[in-house]
């Protein structure tokens, strides 16, 4: 249904999911579910919204949320089951336990589409019970129009056009000329120059996504925590921020972006402030204090949580090269070979990054750190079977407190073991 950032961006318009985040909050509320219960986090009893209907006028039931989750089982393997308790009452069971089933269910690739458009409708488009109906969608441009008839209300735009432009540069253009009314996808580099302007208005925030240094724990030396520690104190951030990001992002000392972390944890992330002295000591301890020879592995496409990959790349080159470390920088052509040799942990160093899928800890944290995510989104080949008991017990846990105090030990472990290193929140 959707498969990267912007399809589900589009997609989220047409279809929707049982919850969805509430506004300006981080927690879920009723969507085409209107309420929920679980006793074990494990099976989950949902009551659908009555009187809803899909674009193509077939009723929205139990039947359809059931015949969903089957084809998503089916084509993207979710791990559980689901079944029709009443005309519009389904209860799903997981493989295991997951308080974070919520801020899953609430993301756009869990969005739900009508039963004839699965069953194998002539019409390749995405038809759902949201707000708008898809028109058309061709190689650059995707024309939505107003569901009259939506369960909410009719929206007030009568159409939404989503644009294609062959560069920034382009769309840059496009907003100043009124050709684009809205968009996501201006560079930090050119922030200053479109607030300047008095017919743009500019909002910006930091990103629930993360910027890192992969270290591949496999690897001598980086199979020495000392090592990866030093590492993490190499580096100005602050400085990092200001001219990767052009000042608009944070600097990372967590996994989690703030507003996770607190939520998370209920606490704030120790600062890794620059202290090259303490990063030295750390690498004689480890028995490599004269310096190794190492390769950073870059990808030159830039990425939402890494604007400028190359450039970034050379201010952590010589910050490490200023505690002794000998590299050299690896240019990959493409993004997607960046990520197959980065999963199949082909590298001593990368530079890597991650946007939330949803908007729960888990989504951060079991992703980059559980070993069983090793050979695909735990690049970093970090194994730790405390951090695996940790992460499980608090997917399992539904208490918020009991979930912080988890959270909390999961990232004093991340500290004592830095298994990549943080740098900052885009």
């Amino acid at each position: 249904l959707a498969t990267d950032i912007l399809g589900a961006e589009i997609v989220s318009n047409v279809c929707e999911t049982l919850v969805r985040v509430r506004p300006g909050s981080l927690r879920p509320e009723g969507a085409l579910a209107i309420t929920w219960a679980t006793r074990d986090q494990r099976t989950w009893t949902f009551t659908l919204r009555k009187g809803v209907f899909f674009h193509d006028g077939t009723p929205f039931d139990a039947d359809a949320v059931v015949g969903n989750l089957e084809h998503l089982g089916r084509e993207r393997g979710f791990a559980g089951r689901a079944r029709r308790i009443g005309p519009h009452v389904v209860q799903i069971t997981l493989d295991r336990a997951n308080a974070a089933l919520l801020s899953t269910l609430s993301q756009p690739f869990f969005a739900i589409q009508s039963p004839r458009r699965l069953e194998g409708a002539e019409s390749e488009l995405p038809v759902g019970t949201g707000p708008f109906g898809l028109v058309s969608w061709n190689p650059g441009r995707v024309v939505l129009e107003a569901f009259q008839d939506y369960w909410g209300g009719a929206p007030r735009l009568s159409h939404v056009v989503f644009q294609r432009f062959a560069d920034e540069e382009a769309l840059a253009r496009a907003l100043l000329s009124g050709e684009v009314d809205v968009s996501s996808a201006i560079d930090q580099g050119r922030v200053d120059e479109l607030r300047s302007r008095e017919e743009i208005t500019l909002d910006s925030q930091s990103g629930l996504n993360l910027g890192y240094l992969a270290l591949n724990n496999e690897r001598p030396p980086f199979d020495d925590r000392r090592v990866r520690v030093a590492l993490s104190r190499a580096l100005n951030r602050s400085v990092i921020v200001d001219d990767v990001l052009k000042g608009y992002g944070e600097p990372a000392h967590a996994p989690l972006p703030p507003a996770l972390f607190t939520q998370a944890s209920r606490a704030r992330a120790r600062t890794l402030a620059l202290d090259q002295d303490r990063a030295r000591r750390h690498l004689d301890r480890a028995g490599v204090g004269d310096g190794f020879e190492t390769t950073l592995t870059v990808s030159t496409v830039p990425r939402p949580y890494l604007p400028e990959p190359l450039r970034l790349a050379e201010i952590v080159h010589d910050a490490l090269a200023a505690i002794g470390l000998k590299g050299r920088i690896r240019e990959i052509a493409t993004w997607p070979e960046h990520v197959d040799l980065t999963s199949r942990g082909d590298f001593d160093m990368a530079l890597l990054g991650w946007q939330a899928d949803t908007l729960d800890p888990n989504d951060f944290l079991t992703t980059l750190l559980d070993s069983g995510s090793i050979g695909t989104t735990n690049r970093s080949r970090y194994r730790s079977e405390e951090m695996d008991r940790l992460l499980k017990r608090a997917r399992m846990e539904s208490a918020t407190q009991m979930r912080g105090a988890l959270y909390r030990r999961a990232h004093a472990l991340f500290e004592e073991e830095m298994p990549f290193v943080p740098l900052y929140h885009a």
